[in-house]
């Protein structure tokens, strides 16, 4: 034998060694990843803690997508009669009351997200608004039938990665679809947020319902980016300041009493 052929027949069987070493680490490696990602799929829960900044509509309107107009075809007669004979300057708006989901989000604020085992804790960069989601694992109760919430029941859960909010048991609102416009919602509102992640974003869908106020779903999705300076709270609302604008405004009942309004302290 050539003593090239015998150095030509060793290279071949450590090539073929060599091969078969690569073939099976790299078949070990994706069952490794393909374990790992099962786990990661299987746990469901996307990082969210942190402080994010208002969000932008996904469409690319900006905040188009975040307010229903006051002519929104959206909305029902019913909601646009309520417009019609509600008095601005009885918005709750006027006495520090906050904006509640999902019409709070159209605020040009950050807000945080805190992830615990039980719950899921929203803080607002306004009004001092603090939302509790409770996950299946808490033992919070549930409301009593006669029980309806400012901002609702808010109950979580992890599904395929997102983080899924459901909020019912709303109290009666007349500025719970729009502060702006006088746009009401009813105990009959339920929100439905989702919250992923894409990329460094926080991605928030939110599909709203109100049969009373809304023909149909009303749905927008927003992007947000990480925030790098914390909230700033408290907020302090001032009533007086808030109530300034009503005294240029003409009264849309002048036969009624003056509205002496209670102090807010």
């Amino acid at each position: 034998m050539l003593p090239g052929a015998e150095r030509k027949g060793e290279t071949v069987q450590h090539d073929r060694f060599t091969w078969r070493q690569t073939l099976t680490a790299t078949l070990a490696a994706a069952a490794l990843c393909a374990a790992g990602y099962v786990l990661a799929a299987e746990s469901g829960i996307p990082k969210l803690s942190g402080v994010w900044q208002f969000g932008q509509c996904a469409d690319g309107s900006r905040m188009r997508c975040l307010i229903l107009l006051e002519n929104d075809p959206l909305l029902t007669d019913r909601a646009k009669a309520f417009r019609d004979a509600m008095d601005e300057a009885a918005q709750p708006k006027y006495d520090c009351a906050p904006m509640s989901i999902p019409h709070m989000w159209t605020d040009p604020y950050s807000h945080q997200i805190e992830q615990f085992d039980d719950r899921i804790v929203f803080t607002y960069g306004k009004d001092d608004v603090v939302r509790t989601a409770w996950l299946p694992n808490s033992k919070h109760p549930k409301p009593a039938k006669n029980e309806f919430l400012y901002f609702g029941d808010s109950r979580a859960r992890y599904e395929n990665g997102a983080l899924i909010v459901e909020t019912t048991r709303f109290a009666f609102d007349p500025q719970g679809l729009n502060a702006d416009f006088r746009l009401p919602s009813s105990t009959q509102k339920k929100v439905v947020e989702r919250y992923t992640r894409e990329g460094d974003d926080l991605i928030l869908e939110v599909t709203t319902t109100d049969p009373f106020y809304l023909k149909k779903p009303w749905v927008y999705k927003v992007r947000s980016k990480r925030d790098p300076e914390p909230l700033a709270l408290p907020w302090d609302c001032d009533a007086s300041a808030s109530q300034d604008i009503l005294k240029m405004m003409a009264p849309k009942f002048p036969n009624d009493p003056p509205i002496k309004r209670l102090p807010v302290e």
